[in-house]
């Protein structure tokens, strides 16, 4: 009996150190760091990292066709401008690029044909008037039965013959810029002017001054940018969804900064037009749209992406950049606008409270749910959130939160997204530079809530 009850004595021993081992190797918990939703920022840090604010936007982007495209004019608003006769390039009065007004002077050419066309112009003149003379004298004769028929065919004949030549070569005259009233009063011109048939821009010049200009070849484009449309190609799953009318939204596809130059928008625009057949090599039809926004430099040829919007279902949505990724959740963040507490209104950590029963000096605000200090704030004594707390709005500070969303469908740089708390739909949020502030947030340590 008593060798039972020393072995049972024995395995209790070692059940008991070997559980005393086991809680001394077992390692200690690191706790998890507490993730730091608020941030400020001095002005000359948010000046300094380029950060770009925004607003939270409503757009249609489920409900919507891909397509992409590029811009262009209508034809009316393009020119070449050629010459009609060989000549030589005098002098050149624009550059590529410059602006020019309906009339204005292209280029200066001359060539002896030219002048030979005005000497003709005025031989055929003056003999048009002999000719109009007798035709006149010979009808008078004819109708009074003193003059032959024939006599007076032959000079109905001539006198239309000679009307036409003159004519033609008036047209030809006018196509040159010639001042006819000049040249009626035989001053004869040296040079013929080009002149701009449009306003707009010269895009390109084919011509060097003392160069010989072929009849018929580009010696100027001239482009007016002022109508350019955008041109997209849908294909034959969606042709029938697309109707006049619909709104549509792109951006260009080759400069991702054009964007951000216009705070993240794309550029808007309503379809006015839709070919009726494919096109070349393609079960494609081309869409037509004008553009609404203002103040884009754009370009012809420019290449853009696009969605059409096919339905009426818009939803929140931010520009991609703004969402960020952290601790396996995704935030944006917000600006506050220091007026949302109403214990403290003037105080930027108070944007977004809510009740809580942890704060026994301020229970209805959140933001001072753990505040185990006592006696460092003089404003707040019961609160370490308030340790360096001014009631006081300053332009100098920049002070933001984070807030958690859900990610959705994405498009031509927007996102949608929707929040997990309740977010003012006239929020200002960080729609760049936002991992500047996150990085900033997470080497901060403890921060205080109203600026630390």
């Amino acid at each position: 009996m008593r060798n039972i009850f020393i072995a049972m004595l024995s395995v209790l021993l070692i059940t008991a150190c070997n559980s005393n081992k086991t809680e001394e190797n077992k390692p200690a918990e690191i706790p998890k760091e507490e993730l730091v939703t608020f941030v400020e920022l001095t002005k000359e840090q948010f000046e300094a990292v380029d950060i770009q604010l925004g607003k939270i936007e409503k757009q249609n982007i489920k409900t919507s066709i891909k397509a992409s495209g590029h811009l262009e004019v209508p034809p009316q608003n393009k020119a070449e401008v050629s010459t009609f006769i060989g000549a030589v390039v005098k002098s050149i009065a624009v550059l590529e690029g410059s602006k020019v007004q309906k009339g204005q002077r292209l280029a200066v050419l001359e060539h002896p044909d030219f002048i030979k066309l005005q000497e003709e112009y005025i031989t055929a003149k003056s003999n048009f008037s002999f000719l109009e003379q007798e035709f006149l004298r010979q009808k008078e004769l004819y109708e009074q039965n003193a003059g032959t028929g024939k006599i007076f065919q032959k000079a109905e004949s001539e006198y239309n013959s000679g009307k036409a030549k003159l004519n033609s070569l008036e047209s030809q005259l006018k196509i040159l810029s010639v001042n006819l009233n000049e040249l009626a009063k035989g001053n004869i011109s040296s040079s013929m002017v080009l002149t701009a048939p449009i306003s707009g821009y010269i895009g390109r010049i084919n011509a060097n001054t003392g160069a010989y200009a072929e009849p018929n070849k580009m010696l100027f484009e001239i482009i007016d940018n002022s109508k350019i449309h955008c041109d997209l190609l849908v294909y034959e799953k969606d042709i029938f969804k697309v109707k006049v009318g619909q709104k549509i939204h792109f951006v260009i596809t080759n400069m991702p900064e054009h964007q951000g130059e216009h705070n993240g928008k794309s550029i808007e625009g309503e379809i006015f037009g839709i070919n009726k057949s494919f096109e070349d090599n393609s079960k494609a039809i081309s869409v037509h749209a004008i553009i609404k926004n203002e103040n884009h430099e754009l370009i012809p040829g420019m290449y853009v992406s696009a969605f059409i919007d096919i339905g009426e279902n818009k939803t929140t949505v931010v520009p991609s950049e703004a969402v960020f990724t952290t601790d396996g959740k995704e935030f944006i963040f917000v600006r506050n606008k220091m007026t949302g507490c109403t214990k403290h209104p003037l105080c930027a950590a108070h944007e977004f409270c809510a009740a809580s029963e942890n704060c026994p000096e301020h229970p209805d605000c959140e933001q001072h749910e753990h505040s185990p200090l006592k006696e460092v704030c003089t404003k707040h004594p019961d609160c370490e959130a308030h340790e360096k707390c001014e009631e006081v709005q300053s332009e100098e500070a920049f002070y933001f939160t984070m807030k958690e969303v859900k990610k959705g469908v994405s498009n031509l740089g927007y996102t949608e997204v929707s929040f997990i708390d309740d977010v003012p739909e006239d929020a200002t949020i960080i729609t760049k530079g936002a991992f500047y502030l996150l990085s900033k947030s997470k080497t901060s340590g403890q921060m205080d809530a109203c600026g630390q």
